[in-house]
């Protein structure tokens, strides 16, 4: 008898049953979600697609990850920039940053600390020109502040349009694929790699939303600081 024989004969076919199978399929459609969901939440985790094989909608996708990638980035040095000026002047974390703002106002009267606001820009300036360290270190957090909002502010139309373009030419862009990828096996990884790209942008449309309104929010609190109406 043959290797192959017996190594058949000591593994009996077992037939699965249809609760296996629908357990089995549970899973794989788990798995696959958890694969397209990437934790954009926590710093320093980064947007990536897959690649489908047709360079303009590669392009495509590459672009929105490399602008979404710098939102994030801004976004992050918004809260760190908030939460410095906050731990700086002894802040409750759950205060506004208008408050937040006033007590440095308060704190160095002595120094005529103001509020400037130009369309987008804001910063902070002193009548003094020796003033203490704490306030130099808080006229800088403003001035991140102000680069991280504005960038963020600045490409808010741009990324916009590129994630509604890409969500109303699903079918184009399945087609286009299904045209530049004509081997079975081929057309196949790349149809799954164009599905989670996909849904991919449904989180990035999520997670900008939450950018755009975190820098709006700035914007409006530091308004409040300059006497200005937003």
């Amino acid at each position: 008898m043959s290797m192959a024989s017996s190594f058949c004969c000591c593994f009996p076919c077992v037939s699965e049953t249809s609760s296996e199978r629908e357990a089995l399929n549970t899973q794989r459609t788990r798995q696959y979600h958890q694969d397209t969901r990437q934790d954009l939440t926590s710093k320093g985790e980064t947007l990536s697609f897959k690649w489908v094989n047709v360079p303009e909608i590669d392009t495509i996708f590459a672009d929105i990850a490399k602008i979404f990638n710098k939102r994030q980035e801004d976004y992050w040095t918004i809260q760190e920039a908030i939460q410095g000026l906050k731990e700086t002047y002894s802040c409750s974390p759950a205060c506004s940053l208008s408050v937040c703002i006033e007590k440095i106002q308060q704190e160095n009267s002595d120094c005529g600390v103001q509020v400037h606001m130009e369309g987008y820009r804001f910063w902070l300036t002193a009548k003094k020109k020796e003033v203490p360290e704490k306030l130099k270190q808080a006229l800088r957090q403003v001035g991140e502040l102000n680069c991280a909002t504005t960038r963020v502010i600045s490409t808010k139309t741009q990324l916009q349009e590129m994630i509604c373009s890409v969500l109303q030419s699903q079918e184009k862009m399945e087609e286009r694929a299904r045209e530049t990828n004509l081997e079975y096996l081929d057309w196949i990884r790349v149809q799954k790699n164009l599905r989670e790209n996909i849904e991919k942008i449904s989180l990035v449309k999520k997670h900008s939303k939450k950018y755009v309104e975190e820098a709006n929010n700035v914007l409006n609190e530091m308004s409040k600081s300059a006497n200005l109406t937003m």
